[in-house]
């Protein structure tokens, strides 16, 4: 009986024995060459897109431009007693045009940044930026917004108005310190800060 076990190896076994490099190729060489192309394709898609990825965050990069790395180019190192690189512009940011106080009924409930972005105001969630949950206050009653320097506040056809200086206005530009009346009662209104 001993020798029987030891006369026949064991199925796994002779899988393994017959398994050969040659005839695995033989067997799956369209499959394995469609396989490393798609790799090799995958692997320069990867790169390219690295590449342009840093291109796109860094521009002085970018060959053919000033600061690209030339020989002639000494805005990567200065060296002492060379000349000063030129100046490069400053990349723009969105600037801060001051704050806003919102009041209702005397007391301060939030404050928020004038940017270059406009703040709409009103009272749906929805549509504002800076909601003001007060029944004189419309859904979308009016907009602070940056232009030129200046700031401006719009009424965007609200049903009680917009009035500054006790002035109903459509648009206006703001100074330092300008209550902004949401409806004439004054229960609700923005103060500007420059």
């Amino acid at each position: 009986m001993k020798q029987d076990r030891l006369a026949a190896p064991p199925a796994a076994g002779r899988a393994c024995a017959a398994f050969s490099f040659a005839g695995f190729w033989r067997e799956n060489q369209a499959t394995l060459l469609l396989a490393v192309v798609a790799v090799a394709v995958v692997a320069a898609l990867l790169f390219w897109l690295a590449r342009r990825r840093r291109q796109d965050s860094f521009p002085e990069l970018r060959p053919g431009q000033p600061g690209a790395g030339s020989a002639d180019d000494f805005s990567a190192t200065l060296i002492e007693g060379q000349a000063e690189p030129p100046e490069r512009p400053a990349a723009p940011s969105p600037g801060l045009h001051g704050k806003i106080e919102v009041l209702v009924h005397g007391q301060v409930i939030s404050s928020f940044l004038v940017t270059d972005n406009p703040l709409p105001i009103g009272r749906d969630p929805g549509q504002a930026l800076v909601v003001i949950q007060e029944p004189i206050v419309s859904k979308l009653h009016c907009q602070v917004f940056a232009r030129g320097g200046q700031v401006f506040v719009k009424d965007l056809n609200s049903t009680n108005g917009v009035y500054v200086r006790e002035e109903k206005i459509a648009e206006r530009p703001l100074q330092d310190g300008d209550q902004v009346f949401l409806g004439k009662k004054g229960t609700v209104r923005i103060v500007y800060h420059a």
